[in-house]
């Protein structure tokens, strides 16, 4: 049975697997310590993670064995998952489906289909995409039969958990409920306390509360999966769980109690350095000082939810960005290599071609003929072979094209959700001024002030048109002499309509209400002569 990171943390030395690993001949045995290994290095150490799962693809196939060739695929699945490349974990998650189904392998079976009811689950969080969601439904029910058929009571409560999660996502909250509450049934009759039965109870003492329909009770699940968490030393299940309690008190008005907490989970969260998770601390720690009438301490929360979402927003910006060069480095060293060994087929057709017409020269007249056909043959093989070169060539191009593309819209959207956050601090700020003294007034003046030139920042515009024009050479130039100046705010709305940005994204970029931009999109068709929306969003796109 492999270990849990968790387990494997406390009871197994890294060093210990590794050595094991490095002198072991046994392709099961690899297999197995390899597996270990991407267990206890997923989701922290992706460079570490990819290492073993090589050696365990390599070694599970020497091994010939289906069950551990559908374990590393869905450890790599969940490396791709976390990864956000959700495509490609859902075709590894079917590899490992079909190798199990091979073998009848149940809990095998369970995991894979778990794993796909999970990446859908995120997948219909960040799409707002029902039918996701209800995916994720589909697959749950499918993993909980096969754990079932395994009598595999921990993949039960995996199960359990992702199904009440989903089921509370599409609003069923009493499937999600009953979700809940069977897999903590199963975990109790099993004599099971870890801690995924501490996620079950915080999850299901989170719907009590969120519904209003027993928060006493769902204060006491909280705290109960605390207690839990604490003992596996769960430090990220236990800085969500304080901040729950935070708002559950908060919403009592029981103010001293939800400072507490907030404070608890602030302290958690800077410990796992964390800003995104600092951000959502502070901001509920803000929250119930605000309402307890601490002003300048809730003015103090405010401003370090601020620097923490500056700087997961920071963070994030430059994974996604590093993210898509190592993919686009990838890319261009694989459409180079193959530039180069076409090139290289290339020169050994040449020669091969100069040194048949030499021998050719000194044969009889027909065999002139026969080598002059077979040359010209061999010049169409070298005119192809140069085409395609051509296209191999134009295909890096347009990858680096693409790729130049999707790091200016995530750029934009990074702009875009940094100016949403930064709008909702400000209206926050606007209501502490009528309740604070001269002092804390003032310091409220001076953080919109700030706030205000953040989101108006025109270097961030200055550095966006710089590669936009770069991605759109022209563009802008051929609207203006087509249709007279234009004005920068025109220039900053039809260059984010030529991205495909949605209206919430592109008001959120220019930090104007939703009003505001159906107004600009209109006087903006007025001066294009465009009759209606669609006109203005395909014409856009089509101009050049």
């Amino acid at each position: 049975m492999l270990l849990s990171p968790a387990c494997f943390a406390q009871d197994v030395p890294e060093d210990s697997i590794k050595q094991a690993l490095a002198t072991t001949s046994n392709p099961v045995e690899k297999t197995t310590l390899a597996h270990q290994l991407v267990d206890y290095y997923l989701r922290n150490h992706p460079d570490s993670t990819r290492k073993y799962l090589d050696v365990a693809r390599k070694s599970s196939f020497e091994a010939n064995d289906p069950k551990l060739q559908a374990r590393t695929e869905v450890l790599e699945a969940i490396l791709l998952m976390d990864l956000g490349e959700y495509d490609q974990s859902i075709v590894l998650s079917q590899k490992a489906i079909s190798l199990s189904e091979k073998i009848n392998d149940y809990s095998g079976l369970g995991s894979a289909h778990n794993l796909i009811c999970n990446i859908y689950k995120v997948l219909g969080d960040i799409e707002e995409v029902r039918s996701q969601t209800e995916k994720a439904v589909e697959y749950g029910y499918k993993a909980i039969k096969y754990f079932a058929l395994a009598e595999d009571t921990l993949g039960f409560l995996r199960a359990y958990n992702n199904l009440g999660i989903s089921q509370r996502d599409l609003g069923e909250v009493e499937k999600a409920r009953a979700a809940y509450q069977t897999g903590l049934d199963l975990a109790r009759m099993a004599g099971i306390e870890n801690t995924g039965v501490g996620i079950l109870k915080a999850n299901l003492g989170q719907l009590y509360i969120d519904h209003r329909e027993n928060i006493p009770l769902g204060i006491e699940l909280l705290k109960e999966a605390i207690v839990i968490h604490e003992r596996f030393n769960n430090l990220k299940s236990m800085e969500h769980a304080n901040r729950n309690l935070a708002y559950a008190y908060r919403h009592l008005k029981k103010y001293d109690e939800a400072i507490l907490f907030a404070k608890e989970a602030v302290a958690i969260a800077d410990e796992l350095k964390d800003p995104h998770r600092s951000s959502n601390s502070y901001q509920i720690l803000y929250l119930a000082q605000k309402d307890a009438g601490m002003e300048k301490d809730a003015l103090a929360s405010l401003e370090k939810a601020k620097e923490n979402e500056d700087e997961a927003t920071r963070i994030e910006k430059t994974n996604i960005i590093a993210e898509m060069e190592a993919r686009y480095e990838t890319v261009r060293k694989d459409a180079a290599i193959a530039v180069l060994n076409k090139n290289a087929e290339l020169d050994r057709t040449r020669q091969i071609a100069l040194i048949i017409g030499l021998i050719l020269l000194a044969s009889t007249g027909t065999a002139i003929v026969i080598g002059i056909t077979q040359k010209r043959n061999r010049d169409k093989k070298i005119f192809a072979q140069e085409n395609a070169i051509e296209v191999e060539k134009r295909r890096v191009a347009e990858q680096e094209l693409e790729f130049k593309k999707k790091e200016l819209t995530a750029k934009v959207l990074q702009l875009a959700r940094k100016n949403e956050f930064l709008g909702v601090i400000e209206n926050e700020i606007d209501v502490l001024k009528n309740n604070v003294d001269a002092s804390v007034h003032n310091t409220t003046k001076k953080i919109g002030r700030m706030i205000k030139r953040d989101i108006h920042d025109d270097d961030q515009w200055e550095q966006f048109s710089a590669e936009f024009s770069s991605l759109h050479q022209g563009y802008i130039e051929s609207l203006i002499n087509t249709f007279g100046p234009l004005s920068k705010s025109e220039i900053r709305l039809i260059s984010l309509i030529k991205m495909n940005l949605s209206n919430k994204e592109i008001a959120d970029t220019l930090n104007i209400s939703n009003d505001g931009i159906k107004k600009a999109r209109y006087r903006l068709r007025k001066k294009l002569k465009l009759d209606s929306e669609e006109d203005l969003h395909g014409f856009l796109q089509s101009f050049s």
